[in-house]
């Protein structure tokens, strides 16, 4: 691990090895340096003064700059830093030359003091903005604790004594009430309950547990009251791994250069080069007869090397796109994610709350006649009305949408993991699994069968049919698993949930290879021995117990909800309910890239024809103040309206 850290520091570029706060205060100091600058030329104040300015904002502002140049240059690597402090030397000599020399060099600009001091101000709002994005993807630990119970009901003899949660040990017996969490792993000792195992598995539906089921720590007990053995303290168990986990790992990304570092060395080569064409054209054209004056001119070409522009070439598509993608009700928060979207080998799918929508609802009702139907509605939603859950949130829904009125209950008893028994006037109810209710007396003709969850009702004993439910799958599952498969990336899907919900979702939208019974350890171990085999995967999950997965992809997204703890980490959060969002990303990457390598293009051929003006156009006209600057902000100008395209993403 410690080998790793130091290969992947060594390819990262000198800028993201200093702290956000060494360019910031410099950065502001850098801008009120060239507010000075431009307004002492305005004035035509001294130009002794003028270059005092300039060299206190090279030493001071700049010193940066050119240190991290030289580390980059040490291990041979041409970054922005090299780019940005070879243009901002040549200006710096252009200009000493201009203000001390009797004879000065050859050149048509003036001086470049204005376009070096707003080199060293770009420069440091560019190395600001990349520190801070690296800063911003550090783990914010504080809310994890938040899931992790924090006390507990140990029994002794016949005394309950409340203790911290990291006090019990194995072997402990504990009470847990309806309503807590259960503050450590064990079995239960007696009494029968049903958790919401949601934290754990990512199902949403409360598991049924009696003597002997084990239990984990910070799950929700939601039925009656049990007791439980511990067989492993808090610290050992499945959430406390999850959370150390997040803790104690940093994500794994791939080292990725910066896009400007990409095309810096290009930029330093074709200045070089024109730079020695422009100082031979010149120097055998007789126009320069000293080659020490005609060097002038090579410096102008070096000092105008790293144009404004060149810094705006990625800024602003990504600003652009990401305005674009909040129009489509996404939220990107690293844009590396969607290059590394497209190179993945592979995509892995969680299926509650990604493929599906995470809340169940009333698939379809069973009944011999339209009276029945309607007798069977009534039924379930009286039983159903004053319960908390997700069997009793799709009967409410279903009901209130086929505009079935509940009786008024007098009483209600549930039992938790089998159903629920509800008196009504002189009318007693029943509503829940099939086996409960054969129990219960009930003549059932003929069981249901299927993978979906049943809710069987009766009514005074008699059985009135059945309803199926299930967990409804977004819109565009299916084409954009058939669009995946046809780019060459393998769909994979791993849940937490049985093997019946996961293979049936799997086969309807064209999944071949699924996982269930997963937990989240099990996914991250899965994902480590992906990228063992040298292949990059991409995890597009839900929820808290999917972190550990996301964290070890080489890139994350999410649907977003409620439980927003795994912001901090994740790259994309969807914020629309449909999958066709997946297919939108790779339509972005695709616009981005094109976008930024116009937007290079177009710096380069702006730059140039700003040089040539400074070349060939009389020196009265080019000597005119500010002409220089003027020139690079059309440069900027031309970039910001090619970038704003990505505006409008179809």
């Amino acid at each position: 691990m410690k080998s790793a850290r130091s290969n992947a520091a060594a390819a990262q570029s000198a800028v993201l090895m200093l702290p956000s706060k060494s360019y910031s205060y410099r950065f502001f100091l850098s801008v009120c340096f060239l507010v000075v600058v431009a307004y002492s030329l305005l004035m035509q104040t001294s130009a002794t003064g003028v270059f005092v300015l300039v060299l206190l904002n090279l030493l001071f502002c700049a010193d940066v700059m050119l240190k991290n140049a030289w580390r980059d240059l040490e291990k041979m690597r041409f970054t922005l830093s090299v780019l940005a402090s070879v243009s901002a030397l040549a200006a710096f000599c252009y200009g000493l030359s201009k203000t001390f020399f009797v004879a000065p060099l050859a050149g048509g600009a003036a001086d470049l003091y204005v376009p070096l001091s707003a080199l060293i101000c770009l420069y440091l709002w560019t190395s600001l903005q990349s520190t801070r994005k690296k800063e911003r993807t550090k783990v914010f630990i504080k809310k994890l604790d938040d899931f992790l119970p924090k006390s507990g009901r140990l029994l002794v003899g016949q005394r309950e004594a409340m203790v911290f949660a990291r006090e019990l040990k194995e072997g402990d017996l504990i009470k847990v009430k309806a309503g807590e969490r259960i503050p450590c792993e064990g079995e239960i000792a007696k009494g029968e309950t049903a958790i919401d195992e949601s934290l754990i598995s990512g199902n949403m539906l409360p598991t049924a547990k009696a003597v002997k089921s084990r239990v984990y720590a910070g799950t929700l007990n939601k039925g009656a009251d049990i007791y439980v053995r511990v067989t492993r303290p808090l610290d050992e168990s499945v959430v406390a791994g999850i959370i150390g986990a997040i803790k104690n790992s940093e994500r794994r990304r791939c080292v990725r250069k910066e896009d400007l570092d990409q095309y810096a060395p290009w930029l330093l080569v074709l200045a070089a080069l024109l730079g020695v064409c422009v100082y031979s054209y010149f120097y055998w054209a007789g126009d320069y007869r000293r080659p020490l004056h005609t060097i002038g001119l090579f410096l102008l070409m070096m000092g105008l090397s790293c144009p404004l522009s060149f810094f705006f070439c990625v800024s602003f598509p990504s600003w652009f796109v990401r305005l674009g993608a909040r129009r489509h009700q996404i939220k990107i928060q690293s844009l590396g994610a969607l290059d590394i979207l497209h190179q993945a080998d592979a995509i892995f799918f969680d299926k509650t709350g990604t493929l599906t929508y995470g809340e169940l609802r009333i698939h379809s009702v069973h009944a011999p006649d339209e009276k029945a139907r309607r007798e069977l509605l009534v039924c379930l939603a009286t039983a159903e009305q004053m319960v908390d859950g997700p069997f009793a949130n799709a009967v409410n829904i279903y009901a209130k949408e086929q505009k079935i009125k509940a009786h008024k209950l007098l009483s209600f008893d549930v039992l938790p993991g089998l159903g629920v028994k509800a008196t009504s006037g002189r009318n007693t109810y029943l509503a829940g699994r099939p086996e409960w209710l054969i129990d219960q007396g009930i003549a059932i003709a003929q069981k249901p069968q299927g993978d979906r969850a049943i809710i069987c009702g009766a009514k005074n004993g008699k059985y009135l049919g059945y309803v199926l439910l299930d967990d409804k799958l977004r819109p565009g599952a299916a084409k954009m698993v058939q669009r995946l498969q046809k780019m060459g990336k393998e769909v994979i899907l791993m849940s937490g949930d049985n093997e019946a919900s996961v293979a049936g979702i799997a086969q309807e939208i064209g999944i071949t290879n699924y996982n269930f019974g997963v937990l989240p350890q099990t996914k991250a171990e899965i994902l480590s021995n992906f990228n063992a085999l040298g292949k990059k995967a991409v995890m597009i999950g839900d929820g808290f117990n999917d972190i550990i997965a996301l964290l070890r992809a080489d890139a994350s997204v999410v649907f977003s909800s409620g439980k927003n703890v795994y912001n901090n980490w994740v790259d994309v959060i969807l914020k629309r309910s449909d999958l066709g969002a997946i297919t939108d990303l790779f339509r972005m990457n695709k616009k981005l890239s094109a976008c930024i390598y116009t937007n290079v293009v177009l710096c380069v051929l702006c730059n140039m024809a700003l040089v040539g003006s400074l070349l060939f156009i009389p020196a009265p006209v080019v000597q005119v103040l500010f002409f220089v600057p003027a020139g690079l902000l059309i440069g900027v100008a031309v970039i910001f309206l090619n970038s704003a395209r990505l505006l409008n993403i179809k």
